[in-house]
């Protein structure tokens, strides 16, 4: 079985041992680059203004420097990571994660955050603003500092090459459709209702994977692909 990821660069080790456990071979296609963007330096100052810190994605973490780092675990705010990918990519970094939601969603972070007074989040220029929406909903204030961008970056693949493609983001989903079109092997699989509603846009027919991780996705993707094998030709 072969399986496509469609997802931003930085994550293709991981992704390809993930792919290699469930018995599938993997490509990655990267549909966009990824771009540090100006903003504010995280001070001890800086971030004492805020009860807790949330991070979105493992990325937002690689975009810091050492001395923010520092600076994090020095103010005593708390910090909240979106799934374990980026818990993980936390505690490497020597920070304690202190909010970690069931679910692994942007939607189910800020549930979780709805006990605090202020939120500073980390995020991506291309990141929906749900995160921000649900808490002010909560009567939580906000301030968002984008890390990095996403841009856009041609592929040349066929995807019929492969028994299933998986898609890891809206924005890669979108970048990846207009590079190659909407002619797939279908049902394709989303990590999760962001990507899912962006690919059925298109008219595609989508598998939402039930957890929203790495592991979730691999998981659909095994699933799927032995359906489609299963298919009388």
């Amino acid at each position: 079985m072969r399986a496509l990821a469609v997802r931003a660069p930085g994550l293709d080790r991981e992704t390809r041992r993930a792919f290699a456990r469930a018995g599938m071979e993997v490509e990655i296609a990267h549909p966009v680059r990824l771009v540090p963007l100006p903003r504010p330096r995280l001070t001890v100052g800086f971030l004492r203004r805020y009860d807790v810190v949330a991070f979105t994605s493992p990325r937002t973490v690689e975009f810091l420097e050492g001395g923010e780092l520092r600076a994090l675990r020095e103010s005593g705010v708390d910090v909240a990571a979106v799934g374990p990918r980026t818990g993980r990519a936390l505690e490497r970094c020597g920070l304690d994660v202190d909010v970690m939601p069931e679910r692994f969603t942007t939607g189910a972070l800020a549930d979780a955050l709805r006990g605090y007074s202020r939120v500073l989040a980390l995020r991506s220029r291309r990141r929906t603003g749900e995160l921000r929406e649900r808490l002010e909903r909560f009567g939580v204030r906000v301030r968002e500092l984008e890390v990095y961008d996403l841009e856009p970056r041609w592929v040349r693949v066929d995807p019929w090459d492969f028994d299933v493609v998986c898609f890891f983001s809206a924005m890669t989903a979108r970048c990846f459709l207009r590079s190659v079109g909407t002619d797939l092997p279908e049902p394709v699989v989303s990590i999760g209702p962001v990507t899912s509603r962006e690919l059925e846009r298109a008219g595609l027919e989508v598998v939402t994977a039930r957890e929203s991780s790495l592991r979730g996705v691999v998981r659909t993707a095994v699933r799927v692909a032995r359906s489609r094998s299963r298919r009388p030709p």
